[in-house]
């Protein structure tokens, strides 16, 4: 019989979560340890030892209040601009952007796609130690004529 002290789904579980209010955007900072499952079809995957992850999403109406969540925080539905995840630990990626496994320590950033068709103009200065002082613009791009 297999038994997990300590696991987390989607950075839901044993996991602790702050929201934090940036320029034009929130980061969710999350820290899991143990069992780690993520199942995004950009960044599925799992790790075996600690996570910490720092994801800038769009300050919107979906977006979870500031605030301390023990337990960690949902980003269902909510699709990260970016994101820096530093892992310790075994690490099985099977995703889009990575196929591959990892034992040791890691940091990586992912951005997102814009669409093929999209010409958007973004600027984001991504403070990893002072996250309130991370910074987040998009214009979408037009041509010359308007």
């Amino acid at each position: 019989m297999l038994m997990v002290s300590a696991c987390s789904i989607n950075g839901m579980g044993f996991a602790s979560s702050e929201v934090i209010e940036a320029q034009g955007a929130r980061i969710i900072r999350t820290e899991t340890y143990g069992v780690a499952l993520r199942s995004s079809s950009d960044d599925a995957g799992v790790t075996i030892g600690y996570s910490w992850t720092l994801a800038l999403i769009p300050d919107c109406a979906a977006a979870p209040p500031p605030g301390k969540y023990s337990f960690g925080v949902s980003m269902a539905g909510i699709r990260p601009i970016a994101s820096v995840r530093r892992t310790g630990g075994f690490t099985l990626d099977a995703n889009r952007r990575t196929i591959g496994v990892m034992l040791g320590f890691s940091e990586d950033a992912i951005f997102s796609e814009i669409p093929r068709n999209d010409s958007i103009v973004r600027r984001l200065v991504l403070a990893l130690d002072e996250p309130s002082q991370s910074e987040f613009h998009q214009t979408p791009e037009h041509g010359a004529c308007g």
